[in-house]
């Protein structure tokens, strides 16, 4: 009952028909709970992916709503809200909240934060998440790669 929702997720970008066929299958009675949180979080995902993230930011709060200690639920809505213009605070404490609940992937959650942290212009914190992503899981480039964009310069102060 879930595949429509996770091919849809794994599309990227997927189609309108992807879409359509996840959101019917979200609409049938007597979903068992577990099964309805991962068919929303799949949603949000590709609608995330179709370039809709006030569309799958709803999603997100549904899956909050129905599991509040849900990790992924508020990270994924972080990452919704960062790609909405002047949402990156709250993106970052969303996504913070989500760190806190523990995460399944806490690479990718550190790595979701440095992005939102960035985007916000908070340079030196996104530097520190990235550097955290890359600790949670030496084996996934992508933090090591955009630790790269960084240049740490020390500056003598004088005092007087």
């Amino acid at each position: 009952i879930a595949r429509p929702c996770r091919e849809a997720a794994e599309a990227s970008p997927p189609s309108r028909g992807q879409l359509r066929r996840c959101d019917q299958a979200i609409r049938q009675p007597g979903i068992a709970l577990p099964v309805r949180l991962a068919m929303l979080l799949n949603r949000g995902i590709a609608l995330l992916q179709a370039g809709k993230a006030e569309k799958a930011a709803q999603d997100f709060d549904l899956a909050i709503q129905a599991a509040p200690a849900l990790a992924e639920a508020w990270i994924n809505k972080g990452v919704a809200l960062t790609r909405l213009p002047g949402r990156q605070d709250e993106a970052v404490a969303l996504i913070s909240h989500g760190i806190d609940l523990g995460p399944k992937d806490p690479a990718r959650a550190y790595f979701a934060r440095a992005q939102a942290l960035e985007v916000a212009g908070r340079l030196k914190e996104a530097m520190e998440d990235y550097g955290a992503a890359a600790r949670a899981n030496p084996d996934w480039p992508a933090p090591a790669e955009e630790l790269k964009r960084f240049h740490v310069e020390r500056r003598k102060v004088l005092r007087g």
